[in-house]
């Protein structure tokens, strides 16, 4: 099953781009697509206006059956053994992936996501309970799924 990580703009501070990089390049050999979507710039619009516009960039991304995930800090708490599971089920198309062709997992811009984006998602994690920046969520979430799908894997990266 392909995973596609929806990430918005360009990463800052760019310093952490490296990181970035090395993480998307690690997880493309597990079939893991990177893409970064145009994020809206903060204007005279409301926040909630401003999320909205961002959302309806989302949704032209997604797929009929995708299983999307949204990255909240609302959301529930993701451990690694569990995301593992997830990937593994997604491998074997067992449950809650039978009939999907995809995980999305989708990061907001600087206001966060829409309600809209939330409403739809087929679950919500929360990263950390921490709001953080979004160039270090992405990192976070990165080496998350790299170290889940080396869990899965039997790679010795993660120790328990």
């Amino acid at each position: 099953m392909k995973i596609c990580v929806l990430l918005p703009g360009k990463i800052k501070p760019k310093t952490l781009a490296p990181a970035q990089e090395e993480y998307a390049k690690r997880l493309k050999a597990f079939g893991v697509e990177v893409t970064e979507y145009r994020d809206e710039k903060i204007s005279s619009r409301t926040p909630d206006q401003t999320k909205q516009a961002e959302a309806e960039r989302i949704f032209k991304l997604l797929k009929e059956h995708d299983y999307l995930v949204a990255c909240d800090e609302r959301g529930t708490a993701i451990q690694t053994m569990r995301l593992a599971e997830l990937l593994k089920a997604s491998r074997q198309g067992g449950n809650p992936m039978a009939g999907r062709r995809r995980i999305v997992i989708v990061v907001g811009g600087a206001l966060g996501l829409a309600e809209s984006v939330r409403n739809k998602a087929d679950v919500v994690w929360s990263l950390s309970s921490l709001v953080m920046a979004g160039g270090v969520a992405r990192i976070v979430l990165l080496e998350g799924l790299y170290r889940a799908f080396t869990v899965v894997d039997g790679h010795p990266y993660h120790n328990e």
